[in-house]
């Protein structure tokens, strides 16, 4: 059986200031930054992500999908 090759997955930075208080309970909320949309910058890491998908999905046989 082929080995499948690993898999390099771009980086998602994690912010560290987002905080809410939930009645007194602090929850970070690190990705917070990816509900935005429309920012370049989360359109750059989904582009990064989609590039890393479909290499990987380029690589099945074309029967197997």
């Amino acid at each position: 059986m082929a080995q499948t090759p690993k898999i390099n997955y771009p980086q998602t930075k994690k912010k560290t200031d987002q905080v809410d208080d939930y009645f007194g309970t602090k929850i970070a909320d690190p990705y917070r930054w990816l509900e935005n949309d429309t920012s370049s910058e989360t359109k750059a890491w989904v582009e990064a992500q989609n590039k890393v998908t479909f290499n990987y999905l380029h690589q099945i046989p074309s029967g197997a999908r």
